[in-house]
């Protein structure tokens, strides 16, 4: 199982954090688009130049891309249908340039609504999707990309995905993979996560929280060796750790060490 760090994690100006992720020793990380460097605008078309010079830039780091992922959407944009399809195909075209493998969204960028998404789930009804979400996923299938969604705990103040019954049928459904938040699984049940989703298990993502529970620092906690052990017995490929661009060089190196160990341990 290989080792990535996000690029959120070390700084919001993608290039910089592309040169700390290679300074601190990464070769393989998560690139989550920036509203900012996304460029999406009056224009509705992405910043394509940008991604093509990032793409230039990681092959002279030697770092390769596993996952990228789809930028936050604005409360306005959350709310125009023109501007959740555009950002969730164009999105799909910048990973496609940065040569990811995977491709993570989160329930907000491709249900409707969350009271659609609450029909699906409680009544039998098909999902509802927002329009251009097929197109997407046949950009990504021909990409040679893995489509995944992550296990929110909410959407719009709903309960939505962070249960794994609703994950395994959604899943399913698409046909498409999860991409994990180990901490809010196992606050649950993750051996039940692992046993009803582990197949279609594209990608995880480990972290610690400071004392606020909002603001993610790189994991280190003993709990940890619990969350790693059982990765071991699926198909997962890549564990992306998480942190702060303020924490200091050496608690990433730090943290890296620690769960490199943990994960020696169980291979």
């Amino acid at each position: 199982m290989n080792l990535a760090i996000s690029t959120h994690s070390l700084s919001d100006d993608t290039p910089q954090a592309l040169e700390r992720a290679a300074a601190l020793g990464f070769k393989t990380i998560e690139i989550n688009l920036q509203a900012d460097e996304f460029g999406y605008g009056y224009r509705r078309k992405p910043n394509a130049r940008f991604y093509r010079a990032l793409k230039t830039q990681l092959d002279q780091l030697g770092l390769n891309v596993w996952s990228v992922t789809v930028p936050p959407l604005t409360q306005r944009q959350m709310f125009s249908k023109r501007a959740r399809k555009d950002i969730l195909l164009h999105a799909a075209g910048a990973a496609g340039i940065l040569s990811a493998k995977v491709y993570t969204v989160e329930p907000a960028h491709i249900f409707v609504d969350e009271d659609s998404a609450e029909s699906y789930f409680n009544e039998g009804l098909a999902p509802a999707l927002i329009d251009g979400y097929d197109e997407t996923w046949a950009q990504v299938v021909n990409r040679r990309m893995t489509f995944a969604i992550n296990n929110m705990s909410y959407w719009l103040g709903m309960p939505l995905l962070n249960n794994a019954e609703r994950m395994a049928k959604l899943t399913r459904d698409l046909g498409i993979g999860w991409s994990a938040d180990l901490r809010r699984a196992s606050s649950t049940n993750l051996d039940k996560w692992l046993e009803l989703c582990g197949e279609r298990l594209a990608v995880a993502h480990a972290y610690d929280l400071a004392e606020d529970d909002e603001t993610a620092l790189t994991p280190e906690e003993d709990e940890w060796a619990n969350r790693v052990a059982p990765l071991a017995n699926t198909r997962l490929k890549t564990l992306v750790l998480h942190g702060h661009p303020n924490q200091d060089d050496e608690e990433f190196v730090n943290s890296r060490r620690i769960i490199e160990g943990l994960v020696s341990a169980e291979s």
